[in-house]
């Protein structure tokens, strides 16, 4: 039972006793009847939390019995929150309300969804009487469960596992060990012109090689390191399309197609037709020899008929490269060659197991471990996901033999699933690397279940989903975000998460062609830098059985409260988004592609007022329903790449909103209503190119961490304009700032000089600042008050990246005293009186565009990409310049 209690984790409960002790002191007036409820509702929380730290010491075997009553302790223990959070965040709504000195109107009215004449104190009370009573249900069957003996068993079997496997050539970059023998094989067969047919692969152009072992092997790893070895040989057109457990053709092929064909001008996009899917991507592999990687095939009712003639039609010497847990899908499939991968030799698990633990073998002989050390690398089974797993738990003992001796005689070795269940790839030794995490640490793995299998997971997005559901310690004077980026890199020193690099793109992102600025410019595009997180398949596994019924993929039971609808066909998550079970749900995931993109009718997401996370990036929205306002627990909503222009003024009611994402969206303004969203730490605006308002109020958002573009804005009738004195209270901001709208007008100048609007702003490492004219009936036409804003507009000094466009003053007195050391990239561009740029001594990247009086460029000494265009004045270029390349 221990290990899906403790996926609730310590987190859950605190919260829970928070919001009681915060209630009983702030609501006690309100609610005066809800009194002694409360008061025994924490009595009992508090016996609960008892409870679970005994069960934490329980082994990992329960018998099903248990896991029902784990069920109901987690449905209560959400249950709870979910109440004290909707009356404390009306409560705080009301005195806002109250605060801004509007018109009282009944402050039941501000939630629809309740129902007059009930009075907020009477639904109150009857909420926490009914938890107290499932909470008085659960002690007395808890307590009779531990009058019962317990025998271990196998565990649940679990149903239908729709995951999708998204596998990439981008995951696992480093060298396997003690495969490389199996590599030089591998690539040997991919090279070879050897293509004695099989029964299957007569008379076509295409070998197919495979690679079949058990899960954990290091098949995938293998099949990456090789995919990168033949770089050269296959050039581009190699490609890699993860296959998955029960694949539907078409969405198969539609998968392979967008592989094949993406980087090409052709309109592949949007074909669902059968026919045209095989004509399309037959049409690509003919032209030359090609490597398809097929990851991780598990049958093959798909590829039977004009599926596998298509693939097989292609160029001469062409090849496609199997991996399979299943040497009959080998076989079958018709495979040249066949590679069964070994399990790891002792001596080169031994090298792992001493490299993931970070120990010497001297280490271990000191400290008396030699001998354990070496049962448990036995344990382990020569599974190379299994010895580095474990291995990175031994870093986190101490050399102390009793530890150690803990985990080498762990029951949970000789535990095991049926063969016949769907988790049944789950590796004792993962198990024991789980249960050895701290409860903060094991929620936030079992919460990665949420995504298909392999999928890239952003890990920005991740953490803020995170900290949407109160995942994340508070610590003192520490962002939750640096405490949040803590946790990822804790999972992936303990190998149960991997961080890869992301994809390259190929051809542009969202951008409307009709959009107003059709410019590419740095910083404003989608943030597409940086790696992303996946889990190993048999991790996601693990996280999966833990999690249990608590989440669902394309399905919802009334017991399921993060519901994924990623990687399913449109068609099918719109069915599903409109038809869910529950409305008890926290999370909500769509997202669509840019040929494959969900309807959704938003009006369905407020039924689910519970919702703490709902993201619908790329799906069909044009416009949010006022209802949005009923979603009072909502901090995580992601609109990104959807056609939503405006937001209605309700937005204003989402108290407890974290993060809203726009990015590449069609947003054309922001309304005033945004200044009331006072927890919003993140508001993502890159690549909006609709954007041109933005109604004054932002500067009251003191919890922004990110804020990707600021707009100065001329007043829109009524409604005020933003102005950039409101960035003056923004000192928390982070990362990339871009300020637009500087060019001149009246009130960019009037409101310039009343703060030190960046350089306190510490947190800033990249910065845009535009002065181009937005409205030249209104701009200044000087070169004065341009100067005077950019003075006022002195960036921190640990700014590490700088660009201004269409500045038309003299050169800022800050540039010149050389106080940015950790300035890497310069850009100016038609910067008209621009005349030198000063030696910096820590700029990499120098960018000079259109600045037709730049006289003179000095000597840069670690300077090593310089571009110079339309610059007729420029008669100097110091001296000086060791590292330059380009």
């Amino acid at each position: 039972m221990s290990l899906v209690i403790e996926a609730l984790g310590e987190i859950v409960i605190s919260v829970l006793l928070r919001n009681v002790a915060g209630l009983l002191k702030e609501i006690v007036d309100l609610v005066l009847h809800a009194k002694k409820d409360l008061k025994n509702l924490h009595g009992k929380v508090d016996r609960l939390q008892n409870a679970l730290k005994d069960a934490d010491r329980k082994p990992f075997f329960s018998n099903e019995r248990d896991r029902d009553l784990e069920g109901e302790m987690k449905d209560v223990l959400y249950d709870a929150p979910d109440i004290m959070e909707e009356y404390q965040t009306i409560i705080e709504l009301r005195n806002s309300i109250t605060s801004r000195n509007k018109v009282r109107k009944p402050w039941i009215t501000l939630f629809p969804g309740f129902k007059e004449p009930m009075s907020a104190s009477y639904q109150l009370g009857n909420g926490i009487k009914n938890i107290n009573q499932r909470l008085d249900k659960i002690e007395r069957k808890r307590e009779k469960v531990e009058k019962t003996p317990k025998e271990s068993g196998e565990g649940r079997t679990g149903g239908e596992d729709d995951d999708l496997r998204e596998t990439n050539h981008h995951m696992g970059a480093q060298q396997p060990i003690g495969r490389d023998h199996d590599k030089t094989v591998i690539v040997e067969k991919l090279l070879s012109n050897d293509s004695t047919p099989s029964s299957m692969t007569e008379k076509h152009n295409v070998s197919i090689i495979s690679i079949v072992g058990e899960g954990g092997i290091g098949k995938s790893t293998l099949a990456k390191v090789v995919f990168n070895e033949v770089e050269q040989q296959f050039g581009e057109r190699r490609w890699w399309v993860c296959v998955s457990e029960r694949p539907k053709r078409k969405d198969l092929l539609q998968k392979i197609m967008k592989e094949v064909c993406k980087g090409s001008k052709a309109g592949f996009e949007g074909i669902t037709n059968l026919n045209h899917l095989y004509t399309q991507i037959q049409s690509v592999l003919s032209m030359k020899r090609f490597l398809l990687v097929l990851d991780d095939v598990w049958e093959l009712d798909w590829w039977e008929g004009d599926v596998g003639s298509t693939l097989m039609n292609g160029a001469t010497g062409s090849k496609i490269l199997l991996t399979s847990r299943n040497i009959d899908v080998c076989k079958g499939i018709g495979a040249l060659y066949v590679h069964r991968l070994p399990i790891l030799p002792v001596n080169e698990s031994w090298t792992l197991f001493l490299n993931k633990a970070s120990v010497t073998k001297n280490d271990l002989v000191s400290h008396h471990l030699l001998d354990i050390a070496e049962k448990i690398v036995k344990k382990c089974g020569g599974l190379p996901l299994v010895v580095q797993t474990v291995g990175s738990l031994m870093r986190t003992k101490p050399k102390d033999k009793a530890k150690w001796e803990e985990v080498a005689k762990s029951e949970i070795w000789e535990w095991k699933l049926s063969s016949s269940s769907q988790y049944g790839g789950i590796l004792p030794g993962l198990l024991l690397s789980y249960d050895d995490l701290p409860p903060y640490l094991k929620s936030c793995f079992i919460y990665c279940s949420i995504f298909p299998k392999d999928y890239e997971i952003e890990k920005e997005g991740l953490i803020m989903q995170w900290m949407a559901h109160g995942l994340i310690e508070e610590k003192k004077d520490i962002d939750v975000e640096v405490t949040a980026n803590q946790y990822i890199d804790d999972l992936i020193n303990r190998c149960l998460i991997e961080e890869t690099p992301r994809p390259k793109l190929h051809g542009n992102l969202y951008r409307d062609s009709l959009s107003p600025r059709p410019k590419l410019r740095g910083i404003l595009y989608r943030d597409h830098k940086g790696s992303c997180l996946r889990l190993h398949d048999i991790l996601h596994d693990l996280a999966s059985y833990i999690g249990g019924k608590e989440y669902g993929h394309a399905s919802a039971t009334d017991r399921t409260r993060h519901l994924s609808l990623l990687a399913v066909d449109s068609a099918e998550a719109t069915k599903h988004y409109a038809s869910a079970a529950t409305n008890k749900l926290r999370t909500i995931m769509l997202s669509g592609s840019y040929s494959d993109s969900p309807s959704v009718n938003i009006e369905h997401s407020t039924k689910f007022k519970w919702l703490r996370v709902l993201s619908l990036m790329r799906c069909q929205i044009d416009m949010l329903p006022d209802s949005i306002g009923c979603l009072l627990l909502l901090k995580y909503l992601d609109l990104s790449y959807s056609n939503v222009s405006w937001l209605p003024s309700s937005m204003g009611k989402l108290y407890n909103l974290q993060t809203l994402d726009l990015s590449c969206s069609k947003i054309e303004e922001l309304p005033k209503e945004m200044s009331e969203l006072c927890n919003l730490r993140y508001l993502g605006l890159e690549s909006t190119w609709s954007l041109d308002f933005i109604a004054e109020g932002l500067g009251k958002l003191t919890s922004l961490r990110t804020l990707h573009r600021f707009l100065v804005c001329d007043d829109k009738g009524k409604t005020s304009g933003s102005n950039i004195e409101e960035l003056k209270d923004l000192n928390n901001l982070k990362g990339e700032l871009s300020i637009e709208g500087l060019g001149g007008t009246r009130k960019a100048i009037d409101h310039a000089g009343k703060a030190k609007l960046l350089k306190e702003k510490h947190g800033i490492n990249s910065l845009e600042l535009d002065f181009e004219e937005q409205n030249a009936s209104k701009a200044v036409d000087a070169s004065k008050p341009s100067t005077y804003m950019l003075e006022a507009l002195e960036p921190p000094h640990g700014l590490e990246s700088l660009v201004i466009y269409h500045y038309k003053g003299e050169i800022p007195s800050w540039h010149l005293k050389g106080n940015y050391t950790m300035l890497r990239t310069l850009k100016l561009e038609s910067c008209s009186i621009w005349k030198k740029v000063t030696r910096i001594t820590s700029l990499e990247t120098l960018e000079v565009k259109e600045c037709p009086a730049l006289c003179e460029i000095e000597g840069m000494p670690v300077l090593k990409s310089l571009k110079i265009l339309s610059c007729d004045g420029l008669n100097t270029i110091g001296h000086g310049m060791p590292d330059l390349e380009s």
